[in-house]
């Protein structure tokens, strides 16, 4: 290649706007103490059963116009069936002493008006300006409770209405995962008839068996569980993403449980694409700016929590204008393209690489210190440099320049170690290009 005058790197941001854009970003977070207050669940912290906060979703659960009316009670017993209080106490001891881990779990309420309300809570113990308190998150399950009763009082009615639901619902003994009931939607989606299901366990429709137990472990501590998602296998072995819905029951006088089934496959294959679309550029395949920042902000996380190394590398295409240029956009994309191939062909999977815009790239080395990231630089350069790439124009060859920096505690963010990268990239390019200049 003919040798050119030197030209600016055209196209980039300088990486103090992409700082001042993150603080603005950061700016715009919400007021986590509004999003509690307005929670839609009812959220209780007491001491000894001396309300200290409610939000205004526990006072309308519990028949109160507003929280304040909660807190000014001199302690919660009145909220709960007086039947109920010893267990109450007994609950909140070993919770504050931590002999019990925070669960969740159902429990009875009592509303102001003296009626009685089931709630699905969570518990758990809590700092509360430097005391130990008890935090209790509330939602209103009594129409599900009063269904299960239904439900449960009659056997026959139950299965008539599993076996028209428009979803697929089987029932299966607890004691060993042998199958009770399917409805037609269930013999539709295992490829399969009713009387082989009947004769079948459950586990053995799972890709891994042991998920059934996973589930059976939830639901003992949680007495239902939803969305939870799993890989099932048909009768035919196809395999298919399953969003499950479980739920404890008796069967024929015997511990069971009812699960519903949702085949999500579809919806998973186009979650991931896009994903893959909006976080993946898409000439090189790599994570485009966005993403690449994301990961970036992890990875930084990472080291400054368990004290790893962190190191990047920046790389720009040395005269790549004069290939867009001189052979086209074509041949640039084709050379785009060969150079990210070749990158990776010296980058471990744990290494990071994206595109930053146009012929400007960044990579992440976790676990590598500046001495190591030079060395890897040096490959990049030698390998990149050798590697002929094949244009509608013929073929050529390319050089890169790098700059590498590592994690400091001087690196405030992300922006901090990207930018000491960026200036040790320009220092590489007016040393002459093909070359890598380490961050001081």
């Amino acid at each position: 290649m003919a040798p050119m005058k030197k030209q600016a790197k055209e196209g980039a941001k300088p990486l103090e706007r992409r700082a001042v854009g993150r603080r603005q970003e950061d700016g715009l977070l919400p007021n986590f103490r509004d999003l509690i207050d307005g929670a839609v669940q009812g959220i209780l912290v007491h001491s000894n059963f001396k309300p200290l906060y409610a939000n205004a979703a526990f006072a309308k659960l519990f028949g109160y116009d507003t929280p304040e009316e909660i807190t000014a009670l001199p302690l919660i017993r009145s909220l709960y069936p007086p039947d109920t209080w010893p267990e109450v106490e007994q609950d909140y001891n070993a919770l504050i002493r931590g002999t019990k881990p925070g669960e969740v779990t159902r429990m009875l309420g009592q509303r102001r008006d003296g009626s009685e309300i089931w709630l699905s809570a969570a518990k758990r113990s809590v700092s509360w300006y430097g005391s130990h308190a008890l935090e209790l998150c509330v939602s209103d399950i009594s129409k599900q409770v009063e269904m299960e009763r239904v439900m449960m009082g009659n056997e026959q009615l139950l299965r008539s209405i599993l076996e028209v639901l428009p979803v697929p619902v089987y029932i299966a003994r607890r004691r060993d995962g042998r199958i009770q009931f399917v409805n037609r939607k269930t013999c539709l989606l295992l490829q399969q008839s009713a009387g082989p299901l009947l004769k079948a366990a459950a586990q053995d429709f799972y890709e891994d068996s042991q998920d059934q137990e996973k589930i059976h472990i939830l639901i003992d501590a949680v007495h239902d569980v939803r969305e939870i998602e799993v890989r099932m296998r048909t009768a035919q072995g196809r395999l298919f993403t399953a969003e499950i819905a479980a739920i404890t029951m008796d069967y024929a006088d015997e511990p069971a449980v009812l699960v519903s089934m949702n085949d999500i496959s579809q919806r998973k294959q186009l979650e991931d694409e896009l994903f893959h679309q909006a976080n993946t550029d898409s000439l090189t395949g790599i994570s485009n700016r966005r993403y690449f920042m994301v990961q970036a902000e992890q990875e930084l996380r990472r080291a400054r929590r368990f004290s790893r190394d962190l190191s990047v590398v920046m790389m720009d295409l040395d005269r790549f204008k004069w290939i867009n240029d001189s052979l086209g956009h074509a041949a640039g994309d084709t050379v785009l393209e060969a150079i990210v191939k070749a990158s990776q062909e010296r980058l471990r999977e744990s290494d990071v690489m994206g595109r930053l815009g146009g012929e400007e790239f960044a990579i992440l080395l976790p676990e590598t210190g500046l001495d190591a990231a030079m060395e890897v630089a040096g490959r990049l350069l030698e390998h990149i440099a050798e590697t002929p790439i094949a244009t509608v124009k013929g073929v050529v060859h390319c050089t890169t320049s790098l700059g590498v920096a590592q994690l400091t505690s001087g690196d405030h963010t992300i922006d901090d170690l990207l930018r000491r990268a960026d200036e040790a990239l320009y220092l590489a390019k007016d040393n002459g290009r093909n070359r890598a200049e380490a961050a001081v």
